[in-house]
């Protein structure tokens, strides 16, 4: 139950990104247009607090997050637990440094039905998708991206000004997500390397199985 739970919060989060751009792109906001098809690369912070379906507060993670159009991303658990999730644009990884393991996902096979998909680059996906404003409140501009996979509330966005600060989403079992970004960086440029992380050795590498 724990590996799925790192599953959903590594393909929601990037979901989330790769779907407002497309948004811009169609005649959505002209702010969202700006930011997701404009930045190519991106680096922040982040604060992960998770509930229960009754709304129960969990658990508090904290990390940084790199992103880099198209097909690449990187989550780095730094607290209380130590984990990361990469992608590469061909595979979906996650090393768990408690576990000495890791587990490698195909994006385009395995997961070609989720979120991953969309940073592989599958336009078929997102036209299931659509992206509504909603409220603003506290300076957050929030946004509803809803379709036939994603319920109203599912997934959510909030920009403060033109940039991303809070990103939300829930999982089938009810479970919601708030991830908050802080010191954003979207100016330097994000080596190879960076999604291709160092694997120590000794660490037990395992191919999941293709669906």
């Amino acid at each position: 139950m724990r590996a799925r739970r790192w599953i959903v919060l590594a393909v929601l989060l990037p979901a989330a990104f790769a779907l407002a751009q497309d948004a811009g792109e169609t005649g959505g906001d002209g702010v969202l247009n700006r930011f997701f098809h404009d930045v190519k690369h991106l680096q922040a912070d982040f604060t992960q607090l998770e509930y229960d379906g009754e709304g129960v507060f969990q658990r508090e993670s904290t990390g940084r997050l790199y992103l880099a159009r198209p097909g690449h991303f990187r989550l780095d658990y730094l607290q209380p637990d130590e984990l990361i999730i990469w992608a590469d644009g061909e595979h979906l990884s996650m090393f768990d440094k408690e576990l000495e393991q890791v587990t490698v996902y195909k994006q385009t096979d395995q997961l070609k039905e989720s979120a991953a998909a969309l940073l592989a680059g599958d336009a078929s996906v997102l036209e299931n998708y659509d992206v509504i404003e909603a409220e603003f409140a506290d300076g957050l501009q929030w946004f509803d991206l809803t379709g036939d996979d994603a319920e109203e509330g599912d997934l959510r966005l909030a920009l403060r000004g033109s940039l991303p600060a809070v990103l939300e989403f829930a999982d089938d079992l009810g479970s919601r997500v708030r991830m908050l970004l802080s010191g954003l960086d979207l100016d330097s440029e994000l080596d190879d390397a960076v999604f291709a992380p160092t694997i120590p050795p000794g660490v037990d590498i395992f191919e999941a199985a293709e669906s």
